[in-house]
């Protein structure tokens, strides 16, 4: 609801107001423009990696067909006259020198150096990356006629110019030049260089899937090259916003574009307006950049929820008009909101959404002093009187709560609200203002407000949304933040401290608590997730019986074929490695960790992560599991992630060593594993990708700031855990039996099944051959090197002396004792993980 004497005010103004008042008295103050991060870029450079994994998919998978494809349009092409070739192959070559020049001559004559500075890094990335990838990828799928078509044809230069590389870069420069070029001439050039593309393929100068993955590497490193170095905003001019306000009939005297501290991110630009009566609105500018942004967060928000529940996506004006609508029903709910005053389309596919302004601050922005009861029962109250209306807010965080200097509140940016809200949406309300203010003045203070407003019923309704999936992300980042910075101080108080698993702080269990003190039931939480460890696990088992595990069941009769003349006494006495392998992983992981771990919760996630090992390449399921562990107990990321680290460091190392050991003591009599290093090209490659993704970290401000913000705390936190560690000697201990007991106890077992089934061997050979195995399946991406290491084995034994078969034989059982029996060991161990909290 409006008051009627500002309305009055605003109208009658309008209608004494000269035609001319926005051009003749308008003043408007702007901030400094920034480049900005657009969402339009990343979903461009999302579409053009996605069209690059197509094309290289179909010139890998589909080889015989691609070529046999695009030699069918060779035959098509040397059917044209040659003249009409030489005029395409002319045509584009005059294009491709004159258009790069004129536009490079353009932007020095107008002086922007803004273009320039993206255009050349741009071109410079998309070319290397078109050459690397049309030689090493693409090369094998082109006809074999292809290189003789173009011979002999005339233009400018050779006809074989432009290549697919110099097509990458002008596309490259063609996306990155586009935020400063108008729509019309920004559709123009993608237009020519699309049309370069067309015609160099009809003459026969690029055959069509080097076009396609010339334009999509193109697409995609002059994306990316404006999300490193941003943009300008795409959004309407302050001039377009006044002529809209005028055009309603709202008069503007000034039009200020709020602070960028004012502002909050990915929601509008907000202006102050005043009225040439002397009204002040508030002016919510919506443009396509929001409309992108909140694509993704549907896409987000579909694809972790089950029932996402989210109003559907509108344009700019839709959503402002939306908006007005919510406004208006909130207010006759009985809430204090905002006044709403009109929605109207802005020039430039844009739109704003006027509210009739008054001196108020965020409750964010209040000082805790500010931040009193009366402040909170008051902004719960309003609460209340929409939860009773089934009017869901969508975003209900303290940004969105404005605070007038009296200590009344009222509640703002009403864009995701929903009439009819289902339950998850009005509990996920209540959860999101209570874990967002509890964080200023703690679980309890927060509880009892919000129980002062709400009443015990509609407070009992959070309880099964207290997670952070409830939450939108602002609200989940500053609860993790908050919980990590209790995770921290916690640690700052001990040197030494005894953890407990599963017993990291967290706010939405306290919250939880303090809810039921307050009267509530206690209920499960509700299943927001539409992907878990079980649906996860599922496809990833799915594809692993279909690919990995079918074709090593060939083997199974044989294996029950040695079982049955075995000597069973030493068949038994294998089966401890498995207990005593996790027994070892547990030392590991006690020996990379400052704090003490207790010994039956760490050993069961240990058996959890050799079974997710069994179904992930390189033991990435099971440094995962380890790394949320010991999140989860209260150690800070940064040191979680070192100690997972510092694990596979040593687990590295002690392999060498053993390995070293072995191979020296048996390599006199009998010939190892010959391993050779990767070509220095390979290494060169990395060398060079490493060292431009350091110089991107270091030359541009997103990766400054991601360096100051992540890297370094994260480097810090892992440098006082391994002071932490070298300064306890009994630590390095335990971690070094640890390291060196796990392949051991694996040697030991395959010794132990080779004497089972009679064929003796000396345990350095034994050792030797295992190492020699287990290093070349460490190089294979399958899963517990599944295939790799059966085939060293047996290889090594074979060369060592053993007979066929009972190498065969004792390689069988000594996998299906030592891996396959892991399967149900470890999923056992983590469902009970996830069902006590561990993880």
């Amino acid at each position: 609801m409006i008051k009627e004497i500002e309305v009055h005010d605003i109208q009658s103004a309008s209608e004494t107001a000269a035609p001319g008042t926005s051009e003749g008295s308008l003043v408007t103050e702007l901030p400094p423009r920034r480049p900005v991060r657009r969402a339009a870029d990343l979903w461009r450079l999302l579409v053009s990696l996605a069209a690059l994994v197509v094309t290289v998919l179909l010139s890998v998978a589909t080889r015989d067909f691609a070529r046999a494809a695009q030699q069918g349009l060779l035959t098509t092409v040397t059917a044209l006259p040659p003249a009409l070739r030489d005029g395409l192959v002319g045509t584009v070559q005059v294009v491709a020198m004159l258009a790069p020049v004129a536009a490079l001559a353009v932007w020095s004559v107008r002086r922007r150096i803004d273009p320039v500075l993206r255009v050349v890094p741009a071109a410079a990335l998309g070319a290397p990356a078109a050459w690397a990838l049309t030689h090493l990828a693409l090369v094998r799928s082109r006809p074999d006629e292809w290189p003789e078509v173009p011979a002999g044809r005339d233009g400018l230069v050779q006809a074989g110019w432009p290549s697919a590389v110099y097509l990458a870069g002008c596309a490259a420069a063609a996306v990155a030049a586009g935020p400063w070029l108008g729509s019309r001439r920004r559709r123009a050039l993608w237009s020519l260089t699309f049309a370069c593309a067309v015609l160099s393929v009809a003459a026969a100068g690029i055959v069509p899937l080097d076009a396609v993955a010339a334009l999509a590497v193109g697409g995609a490193a002059g994306s990316a090259v404006l999300l490193l170095a941003g943009a300008p905003a795409d959004r309407p001019a302050a001039q377009a916003v006044a002529d809209a306000l005028v055009a309603c009939g709202i008069p503007v005297a000034t039009l200020r574009e709020l602070p960028p501290d004012e502002q909050i991110p990915w929601e509008g630009t907000v202006y102050r307006a005043e009225t040439t009566a002397g009204s002040v609105l508030a002016v919510r500018v919506l443009a396509a950049e929001d409309h992108n942004r909140d694509l993704f967060h549907r896409l987000a928000r579909r694809t972790l929820l089950r029932h996402p529940a989210d109003a559907t996506g509108q344009s700019p004006l839709g959503a402002a008009e939306h908006e007005l609508l919510m406004l208006v029903f909130a207010a006759r709910t009985g809430a204090r909101v905002d006044e709403p005053l009109m929605a109207y389309p802005v020039d430039g596919d844009g739109a704003l959404v006027a509210t009739v302004r008054k001196e108020a601050r965020a409750l964010s922005a209040l000082s805790d002093e500010e931040l009193t009861d009366h402040v909170l029962i008051g902004v719960w109250t309003s609460v209340a009187r929409l939860q009773e209306h089934r009017l869901g807010h969508g975003a209900l965080r303290p940004e969105h709560v404005l605070v007038e200097p009296g200590g009344e509140s009222r509640l703002s940016a009403f864009a995701r609200a929903q009439l009819n809200a289902p339950p998850e949406v009005l509990g996920s309300d209540i959860a999101e203002l209570l874990a967002t203010t509890a964080v200023r003045v703690g679980p309890e203070r927060a509880t009892a407000c919000a129980l002062a407003g709400l009443g015990p019923e509609l407070l009992a309704t959070a309880l099964p949304y207290l997670q952070p999936l409830a939450l939108m992300g602002p609200a989940r980042h500053e609860v993790a933040r908050y919980d990590q910075a209790r995770a921290r101080a916690a640690g700052r108080s001990a040197r030494r401290r005894t953890l407990r698993a599963g017993g990291r702080p967290s706010l939405l269990r306290d919250l939880a608590a303090e809810v039921e003190t307050a009267g509530a039931e206690a209920v499960p939480l509700a299943h927001l997730a539409r992907f878990t460890w079980k649906s996860a696990l599922g496809l990833v088992g799915a594809f692993l019986v279909l690919h990995l595990v079918l074709p090593q069941l060939a083997g199974f009769p044989a294996a029950v074929d040695a079982l049955r003349d075995a000597n069973w006494w030493w068949v038994l006495a294998v089966l401890p490695v498995t207990f005593l392998s996790q027994a070892f992983s547990t030392c590991l992981q006690w020996g990379t960790i400052p704090d003490r771990l207790p010994f039956g919760p760490t050993y069961q996630v240990q058996f959890a992560s050799s079974f997710l090992n069994r179904i992930t390449p390189s033991n990435v399921g099971g440094m995962a599991l380890n790394l949320r562990y010991l999140q989860k107990t209260g150690i800070e990321t940064g040191a979680a992630t070192a100690s997972v680290g510092l694990q596979s460091l040593a687990g590295a190392i002690s392999n060498t060593v053993v390995a070293a050991v072995f191979f020296a003591w048996a390599g006199r009599h009998h010939a190892g594993v010959r391993l050779d290093l990767p070509p220095s090209r390979y290494l060169l490659w990395a060398v060079a990708l490493t060292l431009a993704a350091g110089g991107l970290l270091v030359l541009t401000p997103p990766g400054r700031r991601f360096l100051h913000e992540k890297t370094w705390p994260f480097l810090r936190a892992a440098g006082s855990t391994v002071a932490g560690i070298a300064a306890d000697p009994a630590k390095v201990v335990v971690g070094v039996i640890g390291a060196l007991g796990l392949p051991l106890v694996q040697i030991v077992g395959l010794a132990m099944s080779l004497h089972a089934l009679g064929a003796d061997l000396p345990f350095v050979q034994v050792g030797a051959a295992y190492m020699a195995a287990r290093l070349i399946a460490n190089a294979a991406p399958v899963p517990g090197g599944l295939g790799a290491l059966e085939a060293g084995l047996i290889a090594g034994l074979t060369t060592l002396g053993v007979p066929a078969g009972a190498a065969t034989s004792a390689v069988l059982v000594y996998r299906l004792l030592t891996f396959w029996l892991n399967v149900p060991l470890g999923a056992l161990a983590l469902s009970l993980v996830q069902r006590r909290g561990y993880v």
